[in-house]
């Protein structure tokens, strides 16, 4: 009788079978969701190990993609086997694939809309005309900056500036140590003696990091936002020069001409995914940028993915701390093209000269220090009331190791203050810093490992970095970008790069990290060489890593099920060419979620198909002067 029983439900489940397999045949082909693309015959490289080794996790044939998602990655057979009568299917021959790589640190549509504003000064010569003033010594800049005013501004529109550029680099292209910011920095002219030049029109002297302001332009700048342009509230409303020069054209004539602004930075955008990028993180500077992108949002036009920190309390506002303690913590908020991950104050300290820092120099130098983040000032106010009132906190500008004392005392003071602000809650934050200029020394790291820190560093400061050793010291080589202590000091640590292409033509992304892995300035200097990373890792530090900085990991940085369907098609084997050949590394292809967002004419020949997005000019010249 059991037997029996058994016999029964055995036909039964086949003619369950049968008939379901029947009734398959007849489902409308609207219902089956075939993938849209599939890769195959390639090498891809998942990156699908965060660990903070070099191992790069689990590599496979080919990948499928449905809508804007990994459908799934394996062997050619396993994914093939997955086509419908509509699926596109390219055959990579042996080509190597990457994830997407994330850039947590560039400022794209600041370059873009001021290379913009320069090359069409006629378009917006009623906000400003700019000039530049060289000079042998302080008389001759002091007498180039009379004659622009006096003559080449004799006649001013209304409202309209006068923007003054001195040399900030020098002889050898060394930021910071310009004639222009030494300048400034011994007020070889003062806001009194710029206001008797022009009293009734808005002067910006700049030499960066060093800027000066006549009152005029104080006050129409402050106007601008609302402020009242006391000197108490210019104090800390305005202590970077980046306020204003990122702002000011923004928001005069962008602020009118916002689908103008949404064009130059979606073209730039397009520019970084020639590079590879499919996603980058920032702040925002200028309040019609943030508008911009918005428009792109609405418009489904974003070709990158953009992580943003809000500076907006920083925007000129001299009630920092007040303004975070009104905002709710936003870190998340927007959808997976243009979303928000904390909260910052922009930079804590400037550029060289004016970095704040431990290390020991002639007085001369350490008085052009700048610790824009003190114990006890309003920044200090404001990083502890954004941790207390549980916002995510990024730091977007740091150069020197102090600063990042500071911020690390305001975690810990939090901690013990407030009870339900735990060890595990601070690093569940994931408060980020940038740059790596000279920081962190060694003994911080542990400290910075502890509280669950990411920090990012490029190649670029490296070189940028290098020309102050000799004005601070050799001893200080290893606190320059010092990546390999990190990693094996359990600090998760990104590669950044600030890259400016909209031209066209300029460096790989893979020329500028270069230096991460030599170690060695576009001079042929060896700096700290013991702090050279392999290849791997700077992958690493390109896509998984960096998913953890802009909260997205479970979306993006690798080729695994379920994940956006961002990725880059290599014209080289990145992980098997000589080392020296790395830098002559860039896609043919870059998708973002599925969609091609440029694919290079050489390939595209090869493919039958259009080419798709910006056709770079690549350089891979490692020989040029320092930026």
């Amino acid at each position: 009788m059991r037997s029996m029983s058994r016999r029964m439900v055995t036909l039964l489940f086949s003619a369950l079978l049968l008939v379901t397999s029947l009734q398959a045949q007849n489902i409308p082909a609207e219902l089956i969701q075939y993938p849209e693309l599939i890769i195959h015959n390639g090498k891809l490289v998942t990156m699908n190990d965060a660990t903070l080794s070099n191992s790069l996790g689990r590599t496979v044939q080919a990948m499928a993609i449905r809508g804007d998602r990994i459908l799934s990655v394996g062997s050619n057979s396993e994914v093939l086997r997955l086509a419908g009568p509509q699926t596109r299917q390219i055959d990579l021959k042996g080509r190597t694939v990457v994830p997407g790589m994330i850039n947590p640190h560039t400022h794209v549509h600041t370059r873009a809309l001021g290379r913009w504003v320069v090359n069409n000064p006629e378009a917006v010569v009623e906000v400003a005309r700019r000039f530049s003033v060289g000079g042998a010594d302080y008389g001759e800049i002091t007498r180039g900056i009379e004659l622009v005013i006096k003559e080449q501004m004799a006649n001013p529109l209304p409202g309209q500036w006068a923007w003054i550029n001195l040399p900030s680099s020098g002889a050898n292209g060394e930021s910071g140590m310009g004639i222009g910011v030494k300048y400034l920095n011994d007020e070889a002219m003062t806001r009194e003696q710029l206001d008797q030049l022009a009293p009734d029109q808005p002067v910006f002297i700049i030499s960066h990091p060093k800027f000066l302001l006549n009152t005029n332009a104080r006050d129409a700048f402050m106007n601008l936002y609302s402020v009242d342009p006391t000197p108490e509230n210019e104090a800390i409303a305005l202590p970077h020069d980046t306020t204003i020069n990122r702002s000011l054209y923004v928001d005069r004539y962008f602020g009118d001409h916002l689908d103008q602004a949404a064009d130059i930075i979606e073209d730039a955008l397009y520019h970084q995914a020639a590079l590879g990028f499919t996603t980058f993180s920032s702040h925002i500077v200028g309040l019609r940028v943030h508008d911009a992108y918005r428009l792109l949002q609405k418009e489904g036009r974003i070709p990158v993915r953009f992580a943003y920190a809000d500076r907006f309390c920083q925007q000129v506002e001299p009630d920092i701390a007040g303004c975070f303690v009104r905002k709710s913590d936003m870190a998340g908020m927007g959808d997976d093209y243009f979303w928000n991950i904390g909260v910052t104050l922009g930079g804590i300290d400037s550029g060289p000269p004016a970095i704040c820092t431990t290390m020991e120099a002639p007085p001369e130098i350490k008085a052009q220090e700048l610790c824009i983040l003190e114990p006890g000032n309003e920044y200090d106010d404001a990083i502890h009331a954004a941790l207390v009132h549980r916002l995510r906190f990024v730091v977007n500008h740091d150069y020197g190791d102090k600063t990042m004392d500071y911020v690390m005392d305001i975690m810990e003071r939090v901690i013990e203050e407030e009870p339900a602000i735990t060890l595990d809650y601070i690093r569940s934050k994931r408060l980020t810093s940038d740059h790596c200029g000279f920081y962190p020394r060694p003994a911080q790291i542990p400290r910075m490992a502890r509280l669950g820190m990411i920090i990012s560093c490029g190649g670029r400061i490296v070189n940028r970095s290098a020309p102050w050793l000799d004005v601070y010291g050799q001893q200080y080589a290893s606190w320059i970008s010092p990546v390999r202590s990190m990693l094996d000091g359990g600090l998760m640590t990104v590669a950044e790069g600030e890259f400016g292409v909209e031209g066209g033509e300029g460096p790989t992304a893979f020329t500028q990290y270069y230096p991460l892995i030599t170690r060695m300035t576009s001079d042929g200097l060896s700096i700290a060489p013991e702090e050279a990373i392999d290849r791997n890792t700077l992958m690493k530090m390109s896509t998984v890593w960096p998913s953890y900085f802009v909260i997205k990991e479970d979306d993006l940085g690798t080729l695994e099920t379920g994940k956006l369907a961002d990725f880059i098609v290599l014209n080289k084997d990145y992980f098997t060419i000589p080392q020296d050949q790395i830098p002559t590394v860039y896609p043919l292809m870059t998708v973002l979620g599925g969609k091609t967002t440029v694919l290079r004419e050489e390939w595209a020949q090869e493919l039958g198909v259009p080419a798709v997005g910006p056709q770079m000019e690549f350089r891979y010249d490692l020989n040029r002067r320092r930026e």
